[in-house]
């Protein structure tokens, strides 16, 4: 099976970090057929100079400029980076058009010789609507995997709820990462026969069990503190206000242990702001962005990973966690009930603080580290195998033809959570 891959959701020169589960997905895929990866890159960081080697040529414009180098490390598939426009904060109905409008030409030039026969997007809007566009054209399939906030935040926007609406409808395959966001696809109007479950899987190379003092004295951690790590972007929808309070209460019972925070994002200087209102600068401490290969010795030397959200799909970083042997607590958000269990994990009510303090002091106890380290995840080839399955069952009947509306404006997405 050829596939073109089509998201913004993709490690780039800026985010090493950003969409790593889409690039796992990828290669996994790579080995049981072909893949061609076109992953746009937000306008903003390159006029900011974000993206210093692959900044526009003085003799180009910028409205049609592409980054020169296509690689950065770690792409083991073919990838192109367009430089892509979109009117930040306004008309974000409007940037599923955009985003086709700025990659509509590279689509063409990698599909000049590979021709796809699905065409795969991460996030229903605006990547979905522009995948759907680009399947169109080539006569290929097209898939759209949804991953959470797409389908649950941004459907609160009547306008954008309907483009994303419409995505669903008029995708071949739609592939939710939970069984929760699969109902909510139907719920908006997806056609059920066409709507599948995908979990995601895990690297077992990177992700896996090792001696956590060892992981400790790597990170020059305490060996004896109680210690907590907390993974992701630093958005509102993460609550991590809640996380600081219950861990304030953590502290008041065992002043020695230790919170840390991986990941950046807008509220990351609100929380900083609020861990030293709170007193407790000692106790959390903001790491900054992890490199994905570095991830697995600090899930390896906490004793839980822990989950603050009022909205999520499925967090993978759960079941990171788990693969490194490692227990967690978290609201309960989502699907996570879906990969819980009694021998290693803790659910809690969204935005009780006073609860999930409790659980952050229970998984403690030595029978959950044991039931985590018993645990079986499964691999990126596991989610590449099942995904082929499921896209070789699809009918040959296509929904309705999806309308490409033209535009002569240069345009793009934003950056989306």
């Amino acid at each position: 099976m050829k596939t073109l891959f089509l998201s913004s959701v993709y490690p780039n020169p800026a985010s090493s970090v950003r969409g790593t589960f889409n690039r796992m997905l990828c290669h996994a895929l790579d080995e049981m057929g072909e893949v061609r990866v076109v992953a746009p890159l937000p306008w903003p960081e390159v006029v900011k100079g974000i993206v210093t080697r692959q900044s526009v040529h003085k003799s180009q414009s910028l409205a049609h400029a592409e980054c020169p180098e296509s690689s950065v490390d770690g792409d083991l598939v073919p990838v192109e980076r367009p430089v892509f426009f979109y009117p930040p904060k306004v008309l974000r109905h409007h940037y599923g058009r955009f985003m086709w409008s700025s990659v509509q030409k590279t689509v063409e030039r990698v599909t000049a010789d590979f021709r796809p026969d699905w065409v795969i997007s991460y996030w229903a809007h605006p990547d979905g609507d522009a995948g759907v566009r680009a399947a169109r054209m080539l006569g290929a399939k097209s898939a759209v995997i949804i991953g959470g906030s797409d389908v649950l935040l941004l459907t609160d926007n009547p306008k954008r709820c309907e483009k994303i609406k419409r995505v669903l409808r008029e995708s071949d395959a739609v592939l939710a990462v939970c069984e929760g966001l699969k109902d909510r696809a139907v719920e908006l109007g997806a056609a059920p026969e066409r709507v599948h479950r995908l979990y995601q899987g895990i690297d077992p190379e990177v992700f896996c069990q090792d001696d956590r003092a060892a992981a400790r004295e790597r990170l020059n951690l305490s060996v004896s503190d109680p210690t907590f790590v907390w993974v992701g972007r630093m958005v509102g929808v993460k609550r991590l206000d809640i996380l600081v309070e219950a861990f304030g209460s953590v502290v008041k019972q065992r002043p020695e242990a230790k919170l840390y925070l991986l990941g950046e994002g807008a509220a990351e200087q609100p929380m900083r702001q609020l861990v030293e209102n709170q007193g407790l600068s000692e106790s959390i401490i903001f790491v900054g962005a992890v490199q994905q290969s570095e991830l697995p010795d600090w899930y390896r030397a906490a004793d839980a990973t822990l989950l603050s959200s009022e909205s999520e799909g499925l967090p993978n970083v759960l079941r990171e966690s788990l693969a490194c042997g490692t227990p967690w607590v978290s609201t309960n958000v989502g699907s996570v009930e879906e990969i819980a269990a009694a021998d290693h994990s803790i659910i809690v009510p969204i935005g009780d603080a006073a609860a999930l303090a409790d659980g952050v002091l229970q998984i403690l106890e030595p029978i959950y580290r044991n039931g985590a380290a018993a645990y079986q995840a499964k691999t990126w080839r596991d989610t590449a195998a099942k995904l082929q399955r499921l896209l070789s069952d699809t009918g040959s009947a296509s929904p309705a033809p999806f309308a490409v509306e033209q535009s002569s404006t240069a345009s793009s997405q934003e950056v989306l959570p």
